[in-house]
């Protein structure tokens, strides 16, 4: 790699990285909106740039990109309880931010390097390998405030105006492939050549300048949502130690953002500004977190787990024992010992009737069991009594469909689709789902979005070519065929964003 070429890509990732950073968490105390509005910090403006940049039209159009971008790069976690915890976990920090009412996309990257990013028109994503380092549910939403106050401070404005210049699919794999410091495919050298290697001392003056008011955003937002806000200091202090002292490899999250002493002991001075409140850890938080460390741990090593699992659950509160059982049975399950995972999921199903993930967990245990009626019969229970868990609403959707029930699974499916973003996931199982009604058209249109949704429109055209043979003489479906072609195409050659 020559010597232009390496400038190019150390001005790229400053450009475009101002979004991976540990944040600061909150503090206990239970505000009011007017004493919200009495303690809010005045903070500086330090070059927002606001809307004048790019419009919000053309944000949404490059983050729907970003997403495919992200998806065609790296493996996101399909756990459709894991994505639903950290959009909920974000959406109580989004409350107490600049801006309430915007919606964020919150996803999980199953990468078990301690990292989290953000991407334009509020796409946050945030690794397994976070989630598992985080010591309380406050030290991960400290990232997560962070990650929100760079979004709503507009610090990703520039880089967005910048990766404009370029086509859609090269802006968005540039910013994918800088935010996640990969390869990623679609960029193209005049890609990294549209940037000046002048601009890159003036670049990194600047993304100082928003970790700063990121943090201090960070802090305020999450001290009115009720976390602890000394927990990102410590959080980010215990990291650094960890890679000084026992030599171990230094977290992502510290190589594109370095944590110097200064700014540890500024983040920890604002926090101690917050009465000080124990806050305890939500029993969503440690269930998910055991729900990452058993799907971690390698199946020639399941027996250690187990025995760890085993001893773990005799230890600690009522809460902690119940998780580490809740992860015992799930390891159990991955060495096909049905019975004892089913044993230890009904007890403690009886014992919290009211916690998700034990109904969720002991539906699927019955389902691998090979007992599909048991299965279906707790899915629909479990249906009934959270109606607004799309986590429910998908696993029904797919164990239906596993056991030759289309019809009620397009109920659930198409349910998802009125109420959410649709994922890959859904695409999948909708395409699935309209082949087993013998509606061939649907299911190659819905493979075909699925394919997009992945970054590659290519083969999503080809999808669509033979939706639009099986769709014969029925015009009005060969127009929204034709229709869909065009727009894909469109995008593959557009020259460029603005």
């Amino acid at each position: 790699m020559n010597t232009h070429h390496n400038i190019m890509r150390r001005f790229l990732t400053v450009l475009f990285t101002s979004a991976i950073t540990i944040a600061i968490a909150t503090s206990a105390f239970v505000w009011s909106k007017e004493s919200l509005a009495n303690n809010r910090i005045k903070l500086p403006d330090i070059g927002n740039t606001s809307n004048i940049i790019i419009s919000g039209e053309l944000e949404k159009k490059l983050g729907k990109a970003f997403l495919r971008s992200i998806r065609r790069s790296i493996p996101l976690s399909s756990d459709q309880e894991i994505n639903d915890y950290a959009q909920q976990l974000g959406d109580k920090v989004t409350k107490f931010s600049e801006q309430p009412d915007r919606p964020f996309n919150f996803f999980v990257v199953r990468d078990y390097r301690i990292n989290a990013f953000a991407g334009p028109d509020a796409n946050i994503g945030l690794n397994t390998g976070l989630i598992l380092a985080a010591e309380s549910e406050s030290e991960l939403a400290s990232v997560v405030a962070h990650e929100i106050a760079h979004v709503t401070q507009q610090h990703l404005q520039r880089a967005i105006e910048t990766a404009s210049q370029m086509s859609l699919p090269s802006a968005a794999a540039t910013l994918a492939a800088v935010v996640l410091g990969v390869a990623v495919p679609g960029i193209g050298p005049a890609a990294i050549l549209a940037v000046q290697a002048g601009q890159v001392q003036q670049q990194i003056n600047f993304t100082r300048s928003h970790e700063a008011e990121a943090d201090r955003v960070g802090v305020q937002n999450l001290a009115d949502a009720g976390f602890d806000p000394r927990s990102m200091p410590i959080f980010f202090g215990r990291l650094q130690t960890a890679t000084t002292q026992y030599g171990q490899k230094i977290p992502e999250i510290l190589l594109t953002h370095p944590a110097p002493a200064s700014r540890i002991s500024d983040t920890a001075a604002r926090a101690e500004k917050y009465p000080y409140k124990q806050v305890e850890d939500s029993q969503d938080f440690r269930l998910i977190r055991m729900k990452i460390r058993v799907s971690k741990q390698q199946q020639t090593s399941n027996n250690e787990l187990i025995q760890a699992l085993t001893d773990e659950s005799k230890q600690g509160i009522p809460a902690i024992k119940d998780a580490a059982r809740y992860g015992l049975a799930l390891a159990l399950m991955k060495d096909r010992q049905f019975e004892k995972a089913r044993g230890i999921l009904t007890t403690l199903r009886k014992q919290n009737p009211n916690q998700l993930h034990y109904l969720t967990a002991l539906a699927l245990n019955e389902y691998r069991d090979n007992k599909p009626k048991r299965s279906l019969a707790l899915f629909h229970q479990a249906k009934q009594q959270f109606p607004q868990s799309r986590a429910v609403n998908l696993l029904y959707a797919e164990v239906l469909l596993h056991n030759g029930k289309p019809q009620q699974a397009l109920t659930y499916l198409n349910d998802d689709l009125q109420r959410y973003e649709p994922t890959p996931n859904v695409f999948d199982l909708l395409s699935i789902a309209y082949g087993q009604v013998d509606n061939p058209v649907r299911g190659f249109q819905y493979r075909a979005e699925y394919f997009f949704s992945l970054g590659l429109t290519k083969d999503a055209i080809i999808q669509l070519e033979q939706a639009l043979r099986a769709a014969d003489n029925n015009f009005y479906l060969s127009s929204q065929i034709e229709n869909r072609i065009q727009q894909f195409r469109a995008e593959l050659n557009a020259p460029r964003l603005l």
